[in-house]
């Protein structure tokens, strides 16, 4: 690829041409230093292509979506002084737009190119290759050459988290959920001992066959219920494909997901989680230990929402084949249609009759500006009055599933995870979650 040195010479010649109208011999002379800029650019570039260059590419130890990392390119060269232009063809989904950096190496050496990548989109990417252009000694020619192959890379869901959410994660991490700064309260469902009865102890723990085999009064002692069943059901349809700033609705969810049986495989109950849109997509069971956590993100961190309509009754359908005790089911998902919530009502109702249901409505922002934006115009006004009654019918829904026993909580998207975490431990500390907003 000729250099800008090779058009400006080019350029002169071309002065020549013009003042052959007064001289024709002019016209001959530059002919021949065409030829020869010619001929010298092809040499320079020769020699441009031969220049030894190495480089090696270290990424940083993990990618995550929205978190910066640093990332190392190394070039090196065993010739004399060069100049060379590289590239990184970065995929869509890593970085906005290629990067580019002029690097010098002033004799055998070897330079360091350090930038900061902020990955966009959960999942898999190739990136393109690191090509270089190497400019000739002469400075008359540019040649490319590619320096390092395309790399597949993974980026994984938010996995770091500040505030009292990174406060449950510590905690999980050591296995010492003991310590998490909320009492428990409310009566535990786990047998524990039999011992004799005390007055004020409920009489609903009275032990009738120990009573009768002891002839006095014996009463069941209970504890908190450890190694339980969870099944986290995380819708990835329509509905969850929408943005939320940067973010989708599905990457905030699979985050919160993630975040979830970490703290429940720390606790050692036994999590299955269950992706579905129209059908299910994926079935993962998660074994205590820091492996069987690592093993989930590697399910679901390239999951993507599908444009179909949500089978909660398929969903429902999962829940009881992966799991025929009883057990927690926690339902991720966002009710932007009345269709849905009808369907939605009537799975959660019957999943309810065998495990404690919890959903978690994700709430849309669409819906919550235009039921908070005046209208200006007929359209805006028609919207906003659909956005208000999906509302309302929001609050039906979760008026009807508390009445059924199933526990409801609506959360944006920023306060996703904390909110779900507290009604997950909920459920153990015999509380009640929080009421729902609309």
């Amino acid at each position: 690829m000729p250099a800008a040195r090779t058009f400006q010479l080019l350029g002169l010649i071309t002065l020549l041409l013009v003042a052959s109208f007064l001289d024709a011999r002019l016209a001959w002379t530059a002919m021949a230093l065409d030829v020869l800029v010619a001929v010298a650019a092809l040499a320079d570039w020769r020699r441009a292509a031969a220049t030894p260059l190495t480089a090696a590419r270290r990424w940083p130890p993990l990618l995550v979506q929205g978190a910066p990392g640093e990332v190392e390119v190394r070039v090196a060269s065993t010739a004399g002084s060069l100049t060379a232009l590289l590239r990184e063809g970065l995929h869509p989904g890593v970085a906005d737009s290629p990067l580019r950096r002029l690097l010098t190496l002033r004799g055998p050496s070897e330079v360091r190119w350090t930038y900061t990548l902020t990955p966009r989109r959960r999942g898999e990417h190739t990136t393109g290759p690191l090509t270089a252009r190497v400019l000739g000694p002469w400075q008359l020619a540019w040649a490319q050459r590619e320096l390092l192959p395309g790399q597949a890379v993974r980026v994984y869901p938010q996995v770091r988290w500040e505030g009292k959410v990174g406060q449950l994660l510590a905690l999980a991490q050591r296995r010492r959920m003991g310590q998490i700064p909320l009492r428990l309260h409310g009566v535990g469902t786990e047998p524990y001992a039999l011992r004799e009865y005390l007055p004020g102890d409920p009489l609903a723990k009275i032990h009738w066959k120990a009573t009768a085999r002891h002839g006095r009064l014996v009463t069941r002692e209970e504890t908190w219920e450890r190694s339980a069943r969870l099944v986290v059901l995380l819708d990835c349809a329509r509905a969850m494909a929408s943005m939320d700033g940067r973010r989708s609705k599905l990457d905030y969810a699979v985050a919160a997901t993630l975040a979830l049986t970490r703290v429940a495989a720390a606790r050692g109950d036994q999590v299955t989680l269950v992706a579905f849109a129209d059908r299910v997509l994926r079935t993962v069971r998660v074994r205590s230990g820091g492996r069987g956590v690592g093993l989930a993100y590697a399910a679901l961190y390239d999951v993507e929402a599908q444009l179909a309509e949500p089978a909660y009754d398929l969903a429902a359908e999962a829940v009881f084949e992966v799991e025929s005790r009883s057990a927690t089911a926690v339902l991720l998902t966002s009710v932007v249609d009345l269709a849905a919530a009808e369907l939605l009502r009537e799975s959660l109702l019957r999943l309810g009759r065998r495990h404690r249901a919890l959903l978690v409505n994700l709430e849309d922002p669409e819906l919550r500006e235009l039921a908070s934006t005046p209208p200006a115009t007929p359209a805006q006004a028609f919207a906003q009055v659909a956005s208000l009654e999906m509302q309302l019918a929001n609050r039906r829904l979760a008026r009807h599933l508390r009445r059924g026993g199933v526990q409801v909580v609506n959360s944006p998207a920023d306060r996703l995870a904390l909110e779900t975490l507290e009604a997950y431990l909920a459920v153990y500390r015999g509380t009640s979650t929080a009421p729902a907003r609309v």
